[in-house]
């Protein structure tokens, strides 16, 4: 079976990983956090990098320093679940957004057209790597950068750019420490008030550092501390950061390269970036018609290779309707019914690829008629 991905591991980060048992010093926030802090800093070109236990948390960590008191936070409907639960347990509304072709990424314009004066912040994912330039949007912009440490707007790192990012270290991600996140923030008052958040609503980090005597409950927070085995692997990871990029990179352009008659065709589209943007190419999806795309992902595991679909529109989720009001978002209804993401990771063959593009064309040859039909009403719309 050619999986989905897989982690990009050496001896290196086995030794890591010993070192930081050896040592003792197992916890979170202490020298291997520091140590990675100061090597995304570096990489992301950012001064306030603060390493945390997820994601999903340095997003939570975001919500609470918006202070949203009720306020309304805009974000693609297409978007991990996290995004919409952070805002809702720091007391903000979730409001949907439309998604846009070919990256699908927010719709700029439609998310313009939601803004209200109760509007406190969107949220912008870049999904699968491929960054959108939201320079356009007023107000205060949080990045979701879960899938793009590695991408670039318009030469600045992702997640650099909003009033906060959020990376991810899962074992999914390009980098990844097993679990593991880091929250960049754009200003040093907002960073002391993360440091805060993050150690349990207490002083403890300026208390570790000697600027404070004791430590104390200060403030409301959490334990968003990233463990040290975790952090000693993801900073590992960032030293390969330039090869695992290159080899994405190369990767999805052989699969261009073996798609591009079928893209002309109209039998599929290639989800890919806009603008002047770098892509670090962490996901590879493509769009067929959502009539057959179980059945091209029942064609692919049957030869042996692992794909998938994605998010499932969170306006129309059982929780998503419990917000409510209903939203109407046919853009993200059909495209996100109409995503497969294909094996995509360092190590992936030339003929691994070749395998999985000969697999998709094999599946695609029975369906060709509904697929073409898709592309002939999009053609028209």
């Amino acid at each position: 079976m050619i999986p989905l991905s897989r982690p990009f591991l050496d001896y290196r980060e086995e030794e890591a990983v010993l070192r930081v048992l050896r040592s003792g010093r197992i916890g979170g926030n202490g020298a291997e956090c520091h140590f990675l802090e100061s090597e995304l800093r570096g990489v992301l070109e950012a001064e306030h990098v603060l390493a945390v236990s997820t994601c999903s948390h340095a997003l939570e960590i975001t919500m609470e320093l918006l202070d949203l008191d009720g306020g309304e936070v805009i974000l693609p409907s297409f978007t991990f679940p996290s995004v919409a639960n952070s805002v809702i347990r720091a007391g903000g509304k979730p409001v949907f957004c439309e998604i846009r072709e070919p990256d699908l990424n927010l719709d700029l314009d439609h998310a313009k057209s939601l803004m209200r004066p109760q509007t406190k912040a969107v949220v912008v994912t870049h999904y699968g790597g491929n960054p959108v330039d939201f320079s356009s949007l007023p107000g205060q912009v949080v990045e979701d950068a879960a899938h793009t440490l590695g991408s670039r707007i318009n030469r600045s790192p992702c997640g650099t750019t909003g009033r906060f990012g959020c990376l991810s270290f899962d074992h999914a991600k390009n980098v990844t420490g097993g679990e593991g996140g880091a929250l960049i923030c754009h200003t040093e008052s907002d960073a002391e008030r993360a440091k805060i958040v993050r150690e349990k609503g207490t002083n403890r980090d300026a208390h570790l550092k000697g600027k404070a005597t004791f430590y104390n409950w200060i403030g409301s927070g959490s334990n968003y501390v990233l463990p040290e085995v975790a952090a000693a692997m993801v900073s590992v990871q960032i030293q390969k950061l330039d090869r695992i990029t290159a080899e994405r990179r190369r990767i999805a352009g052989l699969y261009d390269e073996f798609l591009q008659e079928d893209e002309r065709e109209g039998r599929l589209k290639i989800v890919r970036s806009v603008g002047e943007v770098v892509s670090n190419h962490h996901i590879y999806a493509i769009l067929v018609d959502p009539r057959h795309r179980q059945d091209l992902i029942a064609d692919l595991r049957e030869a042996g290779i692992q794909a998938a679909s994605h998010y499932e529109p969170l306006h129309s989720a059982p929780m998503g309707q419990q917000i409510g009001p209903f939203t109407t978002l046919p853009n993200t209804d059909r495209l996100a019914a109409s995503v497969i993401r294909l094996p995509i990771y360092p190590g992936l063959r030339d003929q691994d690829v070749h395998r999985v593009a000969a697999a998709l064309k094999s599946g695609l040859k029975k369906n060709v008629s509904g697929i073409v039909a898709m592309s002939a009403r999009d053609k028209s719309a």
